[in-house]
């Protein structure tokens, strides 16, 4: 309920802040209603199947333009729209001068995908559906371990190689997070789960740099955290946010930093491949 509140006072803001102008410009109806609104926005797909859109009103009208999650992908009275899988459906909002909110939604159909962040196919595979992660048992420097905070790309300390993580994680306390554990990322609900039976949700913020080329941005879980995600000198309480140091769709490197670590404190690396 609450996220819902949340959602519609972020539009309704969104949509008064684009309403404000001269007095030559758009603003909002008096009287506007679903069908109306459908009848001043028209919403084309540039190419049958594939996610790009454009859109515009005709009186002029800022209305803005929502993915069945409420993700928000245009604002103003014309544009372009470049969804991200899995894009299924496009809602169509605008705003009355008394704040009411009247919307419509209409069902899209994809099937190529052009334009997408590569973050997308990384982490959930080349038909943007399900990928699994498990120990990269390749990496040079071993699966897991610890090294200096922003300098380090990598285990460089302590390196915890493939044969001894089914000790480490035993040890505390995760034993189906050893080198058979594994993780799936669904792209559908942005889903994560776990050889230890544990679900949970995903998301990124590649704006969230810690140091220009060391690092991509941060991923984020929630509700369950990836294999031997804890900090080990911090009562194994559980971390749920990395920075993201290496992602090619076969290999994600992790690194965790222990609270109040700078540059050169300790941090934690976590070393995936694709479970092939």
């Amino acid at each position: 309920m609450k996220k819902n509140i949340y959602l519609a006072l972020a539009l309704a803001s969104g949509l008064l802040m684009s309403c404000t102008s001269t007095d030559d410009g758009p603003k909002p109806s008096t009287d506007l209603t679903a069908e109306k609104l459908q009848n001043i926005v028209s919403v084309n797909q540039t190419v049958a199947n594939q996610n790009k859109f454009t859109f515009s009103t005709n009186p002029a009208l800022t209305v803005q333009i929502l993915d069945q999650d409420g993700s928000i992908l245009a604002t103003g009275t014309s544009g372009e729209i470049i969804g991200v899988p899995p894009l299924t459906q496009l809602t169509v909002r605008g705003m009355n001068q008394d704040g009411s909110i009247v919307s419509y939604s209409n069902d899209v159909t994809i099937t190529d995908y052009v334009d997408v962040p590569e973050i997308y196919k990384y982490l959930f595979g080349d038909s943007y559906s399900s990928q699994t992660w498990t120990w990269d048992t390749e990496a040079s420097d071993g699966v897991w371990g610890n090294g200096g905070y922003l300098s380090n790309s990598g285990p460089g300390w302590w390196v915890v190689q493939a044969a001894d993580i089914d000790e480490q994680c035993e040890g505390k306390g995760l034993p189906h997070d050893g080198l058979n554990g594994w993780m799936t990322f669904t792209l559908a609900g942005k889903k994560v789960d776990t050889s230890r039976g544990e679900s949970g949700s995903l998301s990124w913020d590649q704006s969230s740099i810690a140091k220009e080329g060391w690092d991509l941005g941060k991923l984020i879980f929630s509700g369950t955290v990836p294999l031997m995600g804890i900090q080990v000198n911090e009562d194994n309480r559980r971390e749920y946010n990395y920075h993201i140091l290496l992602m090619d769709g076969e290999h994600l490197r992790l690194c965790a930093p222990e609270t109040g670590s700078g540059e050169g404190g300790t941090a934690w690396f976590y070393n995936f491949k694709v479970k092939n």
